[in-house]
């Protein structure tokens, strides 16, 4: 079987997910070669003989500033400069699919890709927990644009052959068929304590890890000279992210670094939840703009995580001891809920089926 995965190059979170999907996929002898299709290929950190690497955009996503704000203008400029080459994309990568011997498409998140294996005629399998339409539709309330858009998106999605839903789901369109499958995203290959000892960090400090993501903190100076002694703040591939206060570590494996600190600090989006999640690791939130997502992720970390809310400001003054001390009671450490995990496993499942 020869695989087109096209990966949504929004953020990090698609890539990392996929990654890991892919990664697993790879292990199979049904699988005879995957071509990666993305704007995020560099982040992939591995290689095989069957994998194929294309750099390629096939959807927009949302522009953004930095982490925490939408640029809805830049948004609306790209979407309509991807509509003016979409009918020549379609015709290049329908030729590039057929001259290759493509029997499937995988699309996370991307309703484009289901348009292409129709034009193929072949079969599509989405994999997300938000479709574009979704969101799209809640910014119909400052343009129209986006309402007409999200219309359209939402018939696309409708004719694929199935769809894998991830955890941490949002609304979506009536798909032909629909399986909720397990948490996907990378794991730590270290146990807490060795990672604490890889990173040399001492039980006498918290670590807080700032992450977040693609965007970084862009203009924003944390005031690191007000943390008390035992708080070290740590960063690893944050843009704009200072010098001054931040522990930058050599990283190999990031969830490593995810499972060594005491508390993660970022933005909620999928692929840090996951990792999170994967190595027990406690979580403080803050927001990220206007963005549908948003709501059905903290509804998730309020449910699954042990997580706690710490606005902007306090973030960027570095005021953490009084969240902390909420995190470290019997409320703030016992989620209330466990996630079904292995979405991974899923997906192979359900790729045996089209064989």
């Amino acid at each position: 079987m020869k695989l087109y995965y096209s990966i949504s190059g929004h953020g990090f979170g698609h890539i990392s997910r996929s990654g890991s999907i892919i990664k697993r996929l790879l292990n199979e002898d049904f699988i005879e070669e995957i071509h990666l299709v993305s704007t995020r290929i560099s982040f992939i950190d591995f290689q095989h003989t069957k994998l194929k690497l294309k750099s390629l955009k096939l959807d927009v996503g949302i522009a953004q500033k930095d982490s925490l704000s939408i640029d809805l203008e830049s948004t609306k400029e790209e979407l309509i400069q991807f509509e003016k080459t979409k009918s020549e994309i379609l015709k290049e990568e329908t030729k590039y699919c057929k001259e290759h011997q493509i029997s499937l498409i995988l699309t996370d998140s991307s309703s484009f890709p289901i348009t292409l294996a129709m034009e193929v005629g072949i079969p599509s399998i989405f994999i997300g927990n938000f479709t574009w339409d979704f969101i799209y539709r809640n910014y119909a309330k400052s343009d129209s644009y986006f309402g007409n858009l999200s219309e359209q998106l939402e018939v696309e999605y409708g004719f694929a052959t199935e769809a894998l839903v991830l955890p941490f789901q949002c609304p979506m369109p009536n798909f032909l068929e629909k399986t909720n499958i397990g948490l996907v995203g990378r794991k730590p290959t270290l146990t807490k304590a060795l990672a604490r000892k890889q990173f040399g960090f001492n039980d006498e400090t918290t670590y807080i890890l700032l992450s977040f993501g693609a965007y970084g903190l862009e203009g924003h100076t944390l005031q690191t000279k007000n943390l008390p002694k035992n708080i070290q703040l740590v960063a690893y591939g944050v843009p704009g992210i200072q010098k001054e206060g931040i522990l930058v570590p050599e990283v190999t494996h990031y969830p490593d670094l995810v499972t060594a600190v005491d508390f993660v600090c970022t933005k909620p989006g999928y692929g840090i939840l996951a990792e999170c999640y994967y190595a027990k690791t406690p979580i403080l939130y803050t927001d990220r703009g206007d963005f549908s997502e948003y709501l059905y992720l903290v509804n998730a970390l309020e449910l699954y995580f042990r997580s706690a809310y710490l606005n902007l400001e306090k973030i960027i003054s570095c005021e953490f001891e009084e969240v902390l001390r909420y995190l470290t009671t019997v409320d703030g450490m016992t989620p209330k809920s466990e996630l079904k995990i292995d979405g991974e496993e899923d997906v192979v499942r359900h790729l045996l089926e089209y064989i």
